[in-house]
């Protein structure tokens, strides 16, 4: 079969162009359509592959060639509208392993203020000294 790149022109031929030049390099027409076919489904793939970038880059994945291994591409679609499937997956994961994501930045904040786990703040300055080494954990 021929070299998809020679027959598509790098992808700026029109279908009508694309067949022309099929027929010039004595290709059938199932050829056309299965190399056609082959195309749409290349790009259909790239997209998914975006989509699914970019939604574990705003969802903060922390190991992302682990979470592409656990995405479904089945549960993927895409049309004319986008690509569909992926958010859900996410969220899914988000709930069942929050160890892959980035922490929020509500939780980042409390434990940078020093919050306790019941989400109240711990004023250091306000402690004696032996209260606050013993928060510290160095007594």
């Amino acid at each position: 079969m021929a070299d998809i790149s020679k027959i598509f022109g790098g992808g700026s031929l029109t279908y009508e162009e694309f067949s022309k030049k099929a027929g010039e390099m004595g290709l059938e027409v199932d050829d056309v359509a299965e190399l056609r076919r082959g195309y749409e489904d290349r790009i259909l793939e790239m997209r998914c592959t975006n989509a699914l970038d970019r939604e574990m880059e705003r969802a903060g994945v922390i190991n992302t060639a682990l979470v592409k291994r656990l995405i479904s591409l089945d549960g993927i679609t895409a049309d004319d509208e986008g690509v569909h499937g992926i958010g859900e997956q996410i969220a899914s994961l988000r709930e069942s392993d929050p160890y892959l994501f980035v922490p929020e930045k509500k939780t980042l904040r409390a434990v940078m203020t020093g919050a306790r786990h019941s989400g109240e703040g711990v004023d250091h300055d306000k402690m004696s000294d032996a209260d606050y080494y013993k928060s510290v954990k160095l007594i």
